[in-house]
C-alpha cells in the first residue's frame, strides 16, 4: 500500500514536506524491558486551557529498535503530553531517534516553566519482521540504564500550583504483559462542549503498587474520548499505591455526561520485580451506562461489566491509519476523519504508536459505530478522532497515524494470579537467580 507522509522539516510550524512511502505488513516482538525517558520543558510557555501547545523539551534520544509511548497519569499540574515530535524527518522504528518537542494539552491555564517535568516516555525494546517469521526473531539483550533526573515536580492543590525541585534516579521496569481492565465511570453530571477539554470526576480507581496504566484506544463514549487520567495531589511513584480520581475528557459534541456513564476503560498492567500476585485485588460486577451512536442518534443503555484480566502476547502488528477523504481542519477543534477500513480481530487490544505521523495534528482514538462490542468479537473501524494543531486540509491517502495491535488471552482473576506467579518463576530462571526477586 502507498501513502503520503506530511512532516515538518525543521520544527512544528516551520517548513512542510510530503513524500510517498510504501507500506508493508510488518509486525514486531517486544522484549521484557521498558526504559523510561523523562520529558523536561526547555522553555517557559504560557498555556491556555484546552489549547494544544507545542513545547520544546530537552532532547531525548532513543536507541534503534524501539517504540515509545506515554507513561500515563497526568505528570504536570497544568496538563498532559498526548504526543511527541521527532527531530526533523521521521525515521523508521529500526533507526535511532531524537525527540525535542511535545504536544501538550492544558487542562488549566498557567505557566509551564523551563525545567518542569511535563511527561515520561516508555521506551519499549523490540525487533521487527514479517508476521510469519516473528516467532523465530530474537530480542536484543538489554539492561535498564540508570539516569539522573533533575527537574521541577509540579502539582495542584486547592487551585494553587506547587513546584518542588527533585533529583532522583530514573530506570524503568520489567514487563509482565499481564493486566486487568478498570472502568472509568463518571461520578458527576458535567455539561460539555465540542473541543473544550474538561476534567470529569470518576468513581475512584484504586491502583495497587507496581502498576502502569494505558487508556484503551477505542472510544467508549459517543460524546468523546479519555486522553489521560489524574491522581490528585503530589505525583506518586509507580512503586506506590495510587487512586485515580478524575479523567481528562475531550468532547466531540455538545451535551451532558451524566453520573454513571462509562467514559473510558483503563488497561492496568503489572510491572516490576515484586510478588505481584499478592497485590492483585478482586473486583465485583459493575453496572454502568454505555453511551453509543447509532442510526437513531445517541443511545444510552445500562449494562453489566464482569471483572476479568488478560495476558498480552509478545508478538504484535501495526495497522496504518490512512485518510479516506479530503477534510478541512481547524487548530484545536477535534474532528472525525474517515480512514481506509482496518480490521481488529477478536481478543485484540490496541494502542497508538506515539511520535506524530502527520504534520497538522495527531491521532487520538479509534471511533466505533453502533452498540459496544465485547473484546471477544471482531471489529471493523473506518473512522478516527483527530486533533488538529494547525489550520489545513487533510488529503485522501495521507498517513494520519499508526495503531499497534496485540493479541491477548482472557482469564479469570485466579488465572491472572497464576500468570503473574509463572512470570516471576520464568524471570528467575532467565536471570539464573532462584531467589529472584527476593
Amino acid at each position: 500500500m502507498e501513502a503520503s507522509m506530511v512532516y515538518w522539516v525543521d520544527h512544528v510550524g516551520g517548513r512542510v514536506k510530503t513524500f510517498r512511502i510504501e507500506l508493508k505488513p510488518f509486525g514486531y516482538r517486544i522484549g521484557p524491558i521498558t526504559q523510561w525517558k523523562t520529558l523536561v520543558a526547555d522553555e517557559d510557555v504560557h498555556v491556555e486551557k484546552g489549547k494544544p501547545t507545542v513545547i520544546k523539551v530537552k532532547t531525548v534520544k532513543t536507541p534503534k529498535n524501539t517504540i515509545v509511548g506515554s507513561l500515563h497519569i497526568m505528570r504536570h499540574a497544568l496538563g498532559t503530553v498526548v504526543d511527541v515530535v521527532e527531530c526533523g524527518i521521521p525515521t523508521r522504528v529500526e533507526d535511532e531517534k531524537c525527540i525535542d518537542q511535545v504536544l501538550f494539552i492544558p487542562v488549566e491555564s498557567g505557566e509551564v516553566k523551563k525545567g518542569d517535568l511535563i511527561g515520561v516516555l516508555k521506551v519499549i525494546i523490540l525487533r521487527t519482521g514479517l508476521p510469519r517469521r516473528l516467532m523465530s526473531i530474537s530480542i536484543p539483550e538489554v539492561e535498564l540504564k540508570e539516569e539522573t533526573l533533575e527537574a521541577n515536580l509540579t502539582w495542584r492543590d486547592n487551585g494553587n500550583v506547587y513546584r518542588e525541585q527533585i533529583k532522583t534516579k530514573v530506570l524503568g521496569y520489567t514487563n509482565t504483559s499481564v493486566g486487568v481492565w478498570r472502568t472509568l465511570v463518571a461520578d458527576e453530571n458535567v455539561e460539555i462542549r465540542k473541543g473544550e477539554i474538561v476534567r470529569i470526576k470518576v468513581k475512584n480507581v484504586n491502583l495497587p503498587p507496581n502498576t502502569v496504566v494505558v487508556p484503551l484506544a477505542i472510544m467508549k463514549n459517543a460524546r468523546g474520548s479519555v486522553i489521560d487520567v489524574i491522581q490528585l495531589g503530589k505525583p506518586r511513584r509507580v512503586e506506590e499505591e495510587k487512586v485515580i480520581n478524575q479523567a481528562i475528557f475531550l468532547p466531540i459534541d455538545d451535551g451532558i455526561v451524566e453520573k454513571g456513564d462509562l467514559i473510558g476503560v483503563l488497561n492496568v498492567f503489572y510491572v516490576g520485580n515484586s510478588n505481584l500476585s499478592a497485590v492483585l485485588k478482586e473486583m465485583e460486577t459493575e453496572k454502568v451506562n454505555v453511551v453509543y451512536r447509532s442510526g437513531k442518534g445517541i443511545v444510552k443503555e445500562e449494562v453489566k461489566v464482569e471483572p476479568f484480566g488478560y495476558r498480552r502476547s509478545l508478538l504484535a502488528s501495526w495497522e496504518v491509519l490512512i485518510a479516506n477523504e479530503n477534510k478541512k481542519v481547524k487548530s484545536g477543534e477535534p474532528c472525525i476523519v474517515r480512514i481506509k477500513t482496518i480490521k481488529i480481530p477478536k481478543n485484540t487490544v490496541t494502542y497508538p504508536l506515539n511520535i506524530m505521523r502527520y504534520a497538522y495534528g495527531t491521532f487520538i482514538d479509534l471511533v466505533p459505530e453502533g452498540p459496544p462490542k465485547k473484546i471477544e468479537e471482531d471489529r471493523v473501524i473506518d473512522r478516527i478522532l483527530f486533533l488538529p494543531i494547525m489550520n489545513g486540509e487533510i488529503r485522501e491517502n495521507q498517513l494520519l497515524g499508526v495503531i499497534s495491535m496485540y493479541p491477548i488471552e482472557i482469564g479469570t482473576f485466579a488465572k491472572v494470579r497464576g500468570w503473574l506467579d509463572s512470570w516471576l518463576d520464568e524471570m528467575g530462571e532467565r536471570l539464573g537467580d532462584p531467589d529472584w526477586p527476593f
